[in-house]
């Protein structure tokens, strides 16, 4: 597996450098967990002289087997994906329309929301990747920038928007090399307000659900021909 300061040393190779941009839509500050300078993405191809950032064997973990028919043409198959949220993000547990953050999130118990986004976007793209089926074996690695659900106080109201933004780098599974540049994802989405996230939950499309399969659908379109084999 890939470990947190090898994925963040692959993004820190793989783009130039600039400070972190916090989230400018809010309009409440909320002061929450420091913010550490940070590498900002941009898009650049990865030189043939930068790929010394694996040194060890990598062990790779198979996705979840594709139902019979299921399969979706793609260059790739996605045979393991490792994700990072950086400790510079900031989380707030501020109940506010909108906390000044770059992580809300509160349907699971306080705790890590590090760890707990962590999980949630691993999931979405095991999930969004497992149907894929290409000749190319690859490794997906992500770290993640935003990841903006709702408050209690939006979420009992108005509701408003999951924000949830990441990049990603395709690894040969056997070399460990980048084969692409590194890409930018835009998996934001409504988030439903009042009644209607009350009859969501209910009819079993919590947020946590909701997005996870939001997340896979992007990632699936992003990485498939759209056809089944």
């Amino acid at each position: 597996m890939l470990n947190i300061c090898k994925i963040v040393g692959l993004f820190a190779i793989a783009v130039s450098t600039s400070a972190c941009v916090s989230n400018t839509s809010s309009q409440n500050f909320v002061a929450e967990t420091p913010r550490h300078d940070a590498v900002a993405p941009a898009h650049v191809e990865v030189s043939q002289t930068q790929l010394s950032f694996f040194p060890e064997p990598l062990a790779t973990q198979k996705v979840a087997s594709v139902p019979q028919g299921k399969a979706l043409a793609s260059p790739y198959e996605v045979v393991d994906v490792q994700v990072v949220v950086p400790d510079y993000l900031v989380v707030s547990e501020a109940n506010v329309y909108l906390p000044k953050a770059d992580i809300v999130w509160r349907e699971d118990p306080l705790g890590n929301r590090y760890e707990q986004v962590k999980t949630i976007i691993e999931g979405a793209l095991r999930k969004g990747t497992a149907p894929l089926h290409g000749e190319r074996r690859v490794i997906m690695a992500v770290r993640v920038n935003t990841f903006h659900a709702i408050t209690e106080k939006t979420r009992n109201s108005v509701g408003g928007k999951h924000n949830v933004e990441f990049e990603y780098v395709l690894l040969d599974a056997e070399t460990r090399q980048p084969i692409t540049p590194v890409q930018s994802i835009d998996a934001s989405l409504k988030a439903f307000g009042g009644a209607k996230a009350y009859r969501a939950m209910r009819a079993g499309q919590t947020q946590k659900v909701r997005i996870t399969n939001h997340v896979a659908g992007v990632v699936q379109a992003a990485l498939s021909s759209g056809s089944q084999v």
